[in-house]
């Protein structure tokens, strides 16, 4: 499996895992400890993920000739 097919399924993985605490820290009588720092984590890891599949396929394309 290649670098970029995981760094796909890490980000889709960690959007849902965000998804989950960020809703269940919203229902009444669940507090999820440091929910918000860890979402915001989350997004930090996703961006770079992200910016580096962006990057990736910009280098990719400039060497086609696109």
């Amino acid at each position: 499996m290649d670098i970029k097919k995981i760094a796909k399924y890490t980000t889709n993985i960690l959007a849902i895992i965000s998804a989950l605490v960020a809703g269940l820290n919203g229902v009444d009588g669940i507090t999820i400890p440091y929910a918000i720092q860890i979402v915001q984590i989350i997004a930090v890891v996703q961006g770079v993920i992200g910016t580096y599949l962006l990057g990736n396929k910009a280098v990719e394309t400039l060497e086609k000739g696109e």
